[in-house]
This record gives structure tokens, C-alpha cells and sequence, in this order.
């Protein structure tokens, strides 16, 4: 027992050791991304977070691109339009997430320039103006048009730049991941701060806040403008936090944990302007997710890795599904109030955990049962130590009624050989002898009771089940001579006395259990169908057959195969017994062939 505590405490050790090992790598980190992924969704759909006010988003969509005549580098018109009609209407901040000018056209259509100038000028003279660019060459954020630029104000530029997760989905918007070059602040970030939301590098988007986003189309503000309506634009757009959003076709698309857009309900992946909402609506709400620090889910990893103490069975597996749904609540609660718990990680430890110890007991179990048929394996039947070893034989229990074929077998002359040779002649001789009665018995599906002397007694049907145990007893005592003949065969050569033996067969219902004290029991059958077998054996001295079986064995095989009816026979203290004789023949007998 001190030993198996001692294993058991290693191996903890060595889980704990392999536990700090595997956190944090990739396979668990995927885990991780993808059950936060799950739970967003999850949340997303039945408990989103509210938000005090929502982003408003001007979208440039493919309607637009098919409607204006001008290429989108040329719609300087109605961006000029757009940003002279927020001006007036006073947003909190204007965010633009969409490409702008990188040089002056004046060049091409004189005075193209103009309008979206005059309009960035008006928008920045009441409204804090942000303008996000996506990634250019080499690297580097695209450039916007010096004019442009210096309308906007220097502190204007920020960046649209996305940095995919490696499993390619977008969780968080920090663009040094992945461009070195880039050192402007986000589209949401630089949004946030403007409205005195500082926001730290780190942490993730919070997919579960807000509904799905919806957008006002280009030229539904253009239309309000020219009809006069510019009051529309004020009631959307007054006070809150707006974002021009570039929603053409022809944008770049990332994949996203959560469908974002209200018009495509089921696609999980947009252009980089929706993930920047999104950001944005993070910043305004909880803030980012935070992860929970390393400090504290190590621990929390081995306080997973303590399923490895217990023995495995419903218990441990009940308390497995228990510590699992436990550990999913706290980190969907968790979510829901902003920060993250690495789910996937502390259940594969869990599972970890569970898996190693129902290993290491398999184990353990393979290698006592090894130990106790290599112990034992000289002492019971193989029958029996099959069954011992599958726990169909308890020593607890109480014996059971079954019926059984017994067979008895005892060597003739034995005393008188026994008082001519020397014990160490006869053990040598025993066991020569009983090696090859136990080969006949055990290969055809019997089990060798108890050796008694210089006779032996074994069943068929116990512990192993046989479909015609009659038969197999038939075929074992078939087998029993042949090889008796074969071992004669080399006494004599050796010059020693040929044994002859004989062999008594019954079958009827007994009880088949453990006998002995607790500490030294021995499987057996006890009833009077053992009684009658052995006193079949004796009867084979007088009545000139070596194998006697009796009438319900010979009934099970049909009465064939050479069987002679010998009657009505008288046993001392019972009843007539009616039985048969059989003298078979004594060549190898083929495997599933009927008693010749």
C-alpha cells in the first residue's frame, strides 16, 4: 500500500511538471481561441452587453460603387458632401474607415480637390476628425495626400491595420503583431481616446457586446442633404460616435469569431472597417477582455491536475463532467463581465489528468494480473485463472448452482508400482503423467479441479461455459489416451511399467464456489454428481472398459460414436446408476470431430 501511495504521488508530480510544460503552447492556446470563440457567440446570441449608446456607421456600400459614375478614387464630391453635412450636424467623433486620396487629382479634373478638402476642413473645425488607413507597400500604413493630411491635422492619421490570430481569425486590433513600420494607433483606439477612453495594447475584442451592426447607406445622407432634410442626419448622427465606413466589394475580408453584420446575418467574416466598430464598441463599453494573468491560471492548471488522486470509476467520471461545467460557468460569467478564463487549457489539463490516472491504473492492473498468472499459473487451471483475472470468480461470494460434467480419472496399480520405485521415480513420473492429462483436459475447455494421489478430478461447463461440456469431457477422455499411449511408448523404451488408467464421467447439477478459510480457499463443485463420477471411475476396473460414462452423458451425444449400453450398475450407498462403456480409439484425435 505505501508503495502504490508513493507511485501515486510521483505521478502527480510528473503530471504537474507536464501540466506547466504544455501551458501556453499552441495546441492548448487553440483550444483556448476556440471555446472564447464559442462562448461569444453564445453570449452574443442570449445575453449581449449594452451598450449606453451605439457607433453610427455611414456605410460606402456596393450600391454606392454601382450608383456614382466616378471611380472611388474620385469621390471627392460626395465625401466633401458627406463630411460638410456631419459638421453641421455636430457627432461626437467621426472615424474614417475607409481609403482616402494618397495624391492630389487637380492634375487630371482641375478643382477635384476642392470639396472633400472644404469638407474636412469644416468637419475637424467642429468635430474631432480620425482618419484610418489600411496597409500600403512595404509595409508601411497607405499615405493620404499631403493636402488632405494637413486639412485633417497630423494627429488625425491612425491605422485600419488587422493582425490575424494563427488560426486566421481576428481577435484583437494591435497592429505592431504584425507591422513593425506602423506606429499610429487604431481607428478604435484613437477614437476612444479622443472621447477620454484610454484603452491598454493588450486584451481582446469584446465580440459580446452590441447587437448586430447596422449601417445608413452614402447616398441615403446624401439624399436627406440635397432634399433639404439635413434635421434626419442631426437626429442620427448628434452627440454620438460615427464611423464612415468603407463597405465595397472589392475590401479585403477577415474571419471573425461572431457574425458581425446585420445584413449578412450568417457570414463569420467582413472588411476591416466592421472589425474596427466592433473595437471601438469594446472601448466604449467594458473595455477590452482581459485575459486572466499567467500568475493565476497556472494555478488553476494544477488544481485541474489534482482528478489525478481517486480511483476512476462513475465517481471521478461524475466529478470530471462536475469540475467541467463548474469552470465553463465562471468563464462565461467571466466573458460577460470582461474578462477571459483560459477555458480550453484548465479542461485539457482536467481531461489530462483523468486520462493519465485511468492509464496508470491499467497499468498497474495489467501488471498484477501479469504477477498473478505467472504466480499461479502452475497452481489453479487456466480456466479458472481466466476467470479470476475477468472478476467473474469472487471469493466473497456464494457458490451457485449449475450443471456440470465431471470427470474423474485414477492410475491403476499405483500402490504396488509406488512401493517398488523410489519418490523421487514417482514425482518424476507424476508429473509427466499429469502433463499430459492436463493438456488433453485444458484444450478441450475443462478445468482441473484437484490432483488427489495418483488420480485427478476436472468439469467442464465451470467456470468456463462450454456449449456441450458431455462432449468436450468425451473428447477429453479420448485425448487422455492417446497421449497415455504415447507416454507408454516412452516408459518402455526407458524400461519402465506402461500405466493404465481409468476414467469416469457423469454430469448433474452442483454448486460451484469458493471452500477453504480466508486465507487459503480453493474453487470447487460439491454434490452428488461428484460422488457418482469417481464412483463411475471405479467401476472401470471391473467392467472392462476404460472410459465409464453415464447414461444422461451418453444421452447428450446421441448414444453414438461406439458407446455400449452396460446397463443398470449398483453403487454403494446410492441408487443403480445406468451406464455406458467405451473403449476409444487410440489415434490423434481431430479437433471438433464427434467421440469415435
Amino acid at each position: 500500500m505505501l508503495r502504490q501511495q508513493r507511485e501515486i504521488f510521483v505521478g502527480f508530480l510528473i503530471l504537474c511538471v507536464l501540466v506547466l510544460g504544455l501551458m501556453g503552447t499552441q495546441a492548448l492556446r487553440r483550444a483556448d481561441q476556440a471555446l472564447y470563440d464559442e462562448q461569444s457567440r453564445w453570449l452574443r446570441a442570449l445575453a449581449p452587453g449594452a451598450l449606453p449608446q451605439d457607433v453610427v456607421v455611414i456605410g460606402l456600400d456596393e450600391l454606392a460603387y454601382e450608383s456614382f459614375p466616378e471611380p472611388y478614387a474620385l469621390w471627392h464630391r460626395y465625401l466633401g458632401e458627406l463630411f460638410t453635412g456631419l459638421a453641421a450636424a455636430r457627432p461626437a467623433v467621426v472615424g474614417v474607415a475607409a481609403p482616402l486620396p494618397v495624391r492630389s487629382y487637380d492634375f487630371l479634373i482641375k478643382g477635384v480637390d476642392a470639396p472633400l478638402l472644404e469638407g474636412v476642413r469644416k468637419l475637424r473645425a467642429t468635430t474631432p476628425l480620425v482618419l484610418g488607413q489600411p496597409m500600403g507597400l512595404e509595409r508601411h500604413l497607405r499615405p493620404i495626400a499631403p493636402e488632405l493630411l494637413q486639412a485633417a491635422g497630423d494627429q488625425a492619421l491612425s491605422s485600419l491595420v488587422l493582425c490575424e490570430d494563427r488560426d486566421g481569425i481576428v481577435r484583437r486590433i494591435n497592429q505592431r503583431r504584425c507591422i513593425d513600420e506602423d506606429r499610429n494607433p487604431s481607428l478604435a483606439d484613437l477614437m476612444a481616446k479622443v472621447l477620454g477612453r484610454e484603452s491598454s495594447a493588450r486584451g481582446l475584442i469584446d465580440y459580446t457586446v452590441g447587437g448586430p451592426i447596422e449601417y445608413t447607406s452614402l447616398q441615403t445622407v446624401l439624399a436627406w442633404l440635397r432634399q433639404g432634410q439635413a434635421e434626419e442626419l442631426e437626429k442620427l448622427v448628434r452627440g454620438r460616435v460615427v464611423v464612415v465606413a468603407s463597405l465595397l466589394p472589392n475590401e479585403t475580408r477577415y474571419r471573425l469569431p461572431v457574425p458581425l453584420a446585420a445584413w449578412d446575418p450568417e457570414n463569420r467574416s467582413g472588411p476591416a472597417a466592421l472589425v474596427h466598430v466592433q473595437a471601438l464598441r469594446s472601448l466604449l463599453g467594458r473595455g477590452w477582455v482581459d485575459p486572466v494573468e499567467t500568475t493565476l491560471s497556472w494555478p488553476l492548471a494544477l488544481a485541474m491536475a489534482l482528478l489525478w488522486f481517486g480511483r476512476n470509476g462513475w465517481a471521478k467520471t461524475l466529478a470530471l463532467v462536475g469540475v467541467a461545467i463548474v469552470i465553463t460557468g465562471i468563464s462565461v460569467l467571466g466573458l460577460w463581465r470582461g474578462w477571459y478564463l483560459p477555458l480550453g487549457s484548465l479542461l485539457g489539463v482536467a481531461l489530462l489528468a483523468f486520462l493519465a490516472r485511468l492509464a496508470w491504473e491499467s497499468a498497474r492492473h495489467y501488471r498484477e494480473k501479469q504477477l498473478l498468472r505467472t504466480a499461479f499459473a502452475g497452481h489453479v487451471s487456466p480456466q479458472v485463472m481466466h476467470a479470476i483475472l475477468r472478476g467473474n470468480l469472487q471469493p466473497e461470494t456464494l457458490g451457485r448452482r449449475c450443471r456440470v460434467t465431471i470427470l474423474f480419472a485414477d492410475i491403476r496399480g499405483f500402490t504396488a508400482r509406488s512401493e517398488q520405485s523410489s519418490p523421487e521415480t514417482l514425482i518424476e513420473l507424476l508429473n509427466g503423467y499429469y502433463a499430459e492429462m492436463a493438456a488433453a483436459i485444458h484444450g478441450c475447455g475443462g478445468a482441473i479441479d484437484k490432483f488427489i494421489g495418483d488420480g485427478l478430478m476436472a468439469t467442464f461447463g465451470v467456470p468456463q461455459p462450454l456449449d456441450a461440456p458431455e462432449r468436450n469431457a468425451l473428447e477429453a477422455a479420448q485425448d487422455m489416451l492417446v497421449r497415455l499411449s504415447r507416454l507408454n511408448g516412452e516408459l518402455k523404451a526407458q524400461g519402465h511399467a506402461p500405466l493404465e488408467i481409468g476414467i469416469g464421467i457423469h454430469v448433474g447439477e452442483v454448486v460451484a464456489g469458493y471452500v477453504g478459510t480466508r486465507r487459503r480457499r480453493d474453487f470447487t463443485v460439491i454434490g452428488d454428481p461428484v460422488n457418482t463420477a469417481s464412483q463411475l471411475e471405479h467401476m472401470s476396473k471391473t467392467l472392462g472398459y476404460p472410459v465409464i460414462c453415464s447414461h444422461e452423458v451418453a444421452l447428450a451425444v446421441g448414444h453414438t460414436g461406439g458407446l455400449v449400453d452396460l446397463g443398470a450398475q449398483a453403487i454403494k450407498g446410492h441408487s443403480d446408476v445406468h451406464v455406458w462403456g467405451w473403449n476409444p480409439p487410440l489415434r490423434q484425435r481431430v479437433e471438433g470431430e464427434a467421440p469415435a
